[in-house]
C-alpha cells in the first residue's frame, strides 16, 4: 500500500519520523528505533519523556536493539528486540586469519566513537594499526573530486550520473577492503553522557569486520553485556586494554577464532533474521 489508510500496518523507521508517523492513519502502527540521527532518549529527558508518550499511546509494538535503548524505553511494555543486521551480501569472506600481528579502528569522526582512545589502545600494543578512514580533509575532498569526475565522463557520453555518499563517507568497498588488510578490529568507547550523540551496543563497522574473520575487540560502553561469544571484552584503559590484546594474541588459536567470527557475525546479523522477527510480529493477528 503506497498511502496512509485505516486499514495499514504502518511501519516507522527511525525517530526523526516518529511524531509524523503518530498522526497518519493506520490499523496499527510499529515503531522502528535506533540509536543516532541526533536522538539520544538516554540522557535528553525531556525527548525521552515525549518519545515514551507517543509510543505508548500510539504505537502496538516498538522495536529496537538490545543496547542503550534499553535504558530509555525500560517502561514501555510494547517493547519487541530484534536483532541489529547489516548486508551481510556486500561483505566478502576472503581468509580467515592465521596471526594477529596489525589491528583497525573504523568510524566516522564524532566524539562517541572515541576513535582516539582505540588509536592509543592499537598505539600501545606495538602491533601495525590503522585508523580509518584518515581524519584528513585532503582524503574526504578527493574522494568527492574522483566521484565528481567520474560523473561528468558518464554525462558526456549521456549516460545517467550516479548518486555518492556525501563529505565524509566513503565508498563501503573501499572500507571492506581496509578490514580485509588487518588481523584485528579494535572498538572501545567512553560513555560520553550527551544529549545529542550516543553510541550503540555493537557497531556496523565492528560486525563488517567479524565477516571477514578480523579478531574483534570491543568494550561494553552501557555495561548491557556482551552477548557475542567470539568479540572480546577490552578495559576503557588504553595500557590495560593494550595488554589484554597482547595476553589474548599470545594463547590464541587465531584461525580458530577467524573462523568462530566469521560464522557467529554471519549468524547474528543476517538481514533475514532480522526483518523476519518484525514481520511475524506485526502479521499477529491478522
Amino acid at each position: 500500500m503506497s498511502s496512509p489508510s485505516e486499514d495499514a500496518l504502518l511501519l516507522s523507521f527511525g525517530p526523526d519520523v516518529l511524531k509524523e508517523a503518530a498522526t497518519l492513519p493506520a490499523k496499527r502502527r510499529y515503531a522502528n528505533l535506533f540509536p543516532g540521527y541526533s536522538y539520544n532518549p538516554v540522557y535528553n529527558i525531556n525527548l525521552r519523556k515525549e518519545q515514551l508518550e507517543i509510543l505508548s499511546k500510539h504505537f502496538q509494538t516498538v522495536f529496537i536493539n538490545k543496547g542503550p535503548l534499553e535504558i530509555a524505553y525500560k517502561t514501555l511494555n510494547n517493547i519487541e528486540f530484534y536483532p541489529f543486521s547489516v548486508d551481510t551480501n556486500l561483505v566478502k569472506m576472503k581468509r580467515y586469519r592465521k596471526q594477529l600481528n596489525s589491528l583497525i579502528h573504523v568510524s566516522n569522526e564524532s566524539p562517541q566513537k572515541d576513535w582516539q582512545r582505540s588509536r592509543a589502545i592499537m598505539e600501545a600494543t606495538g602491533l601495525r594499526y590503522e585508523v580509518f578512514p584518515p581524519r584528513l580533509h585532503e582524503v574526504y575532498q578527493k574522494h568527492l573530486d574522483v566521484n565528481a569526475e567520474k560523473n561528468r565522463i558518464r554525462q558526456k557520453f549521456g549516460l545517467k550520473i550516479k548518486p555518492y555518499l556525501p563529505y565524509g563517507y566513503l565508498n563501503h568497498e573501499l572500507v571492506v577492503k581496509k578490514y580485509q588488510n588487518y588481523d584485528g578490529f579494535v572498538h572501545v568507547a567512553r560513555d560520553i553522557k550527551d544529549q545529542i550523540l550516543i553510541d550503540g551496543k555493537y557497531t556496523a563497522s565492528l560486525i563488517e569486520a567479524g565477516i571477514t574473520g578480523s579478531i574483534l575487540f570491543w568494550h561494553d560502553t552501557f555495561g548491557l553485556g556482551n552477548n557475542l561469544e567470539t568479540v572480546f571484552n577490552l578495559s576503557l584503559d588504553p595500557d590495560k586494554a593494550a595488554r589484554e590484546i597482547l595476553d589474548i594474541r599470545s594463547s590464541l588459536d587465531i584461525k580458530r577464532h577467524s573462523r568462530l567470527t566469521h560464522e557467529e557475525m554471519m549468524d547474528t546479523f543476517n538481514p533475514q533474521k532480522s526483518v523476519g522477527i518484525r514481520a511475524l510480529k506485526m502479521l499477529e493477528g491478522i
